[in-house]
């Protein structure tokens, strides 16, 4: 998570970065029951299996709400959302992190326009010496296709474990307007 910030934080081009997360199984259920969306792919393995799924995968609608908590998280008490766009475009499944980076585009007295990503991460394998050591949902399930592969979606970081390989993909790009304290 980021601090907020006020008018004289910002600048054309400057970045933020937020993370949030990891998703769990339990919090895309109780969205589920709160938007009323309980289809199946979201809350039910064996259905979202048969559906070619390979287990559930969050609401889209839940993703874009995680982007308007980074707003919010941005713009503070003092702030105002104006308005946000998005387009869903890749799933996001339990136990991924949302990487929520933004970017300044425009500065008009105290409305600030911002273009946003949020990105997916999802966790595959730690391995240690060739061997692999720890084996994610992702790995199991077969959640990492040729695609993502061909697509340089897959990433390895060094940890205190060994090597973690990671599927980092785009799952909503977008826009936003926003008001800020000065």
């Amino acid at each position: 998570m980021g601090i907020m910030v006020k008018l004289s934080d910002v600048e054309v081009g400057k970045l933020f970065k937020y993370q949030y997360g990891p998703v769990t199984r339990e919090n895309v259920k109780k969205y589920a029951s709160v938007s009323g969306d309980r289809n199946n792919i979201h809350i039910d393995d064996d259905y979202a299996d048969q559906m070619g799924l390979k287990g559930i995968i969050a609401h889209g609608c839940y993703s874009l709400a995680m982007v308007c908590q980074c707003l919010v998280d941005f713009i503070g008490k003092g702030g105002e959302l104006l308005n946000i766009y998005g387009e869903m475009r890749g799933m996001v499944r339990p136990a991924d992190d949302w990487l929520i980076s933004l970017t300044i585009e425009s500065i008009e007295d105290d409305i600030v326009k911002l273009s946003y990503v949020e990105e997916s991460k999802t966790l595959i394998k730690i391995e240690k010496d060739g061997e692999v050591i720890k084996s994610f949902e992702a790995d199991q399930r077969g959640w990492i296709s040729e695609k993502d592969i061909a697509k340089g979606f897959l990433k390895t970081e060094e940890t205190a474990e060994g090597i973690l390989h990671y599927r980092l993909r785009e799952a909503i790009p977008g826009r936003a307007k926003v008001r800020l304290e000065k």
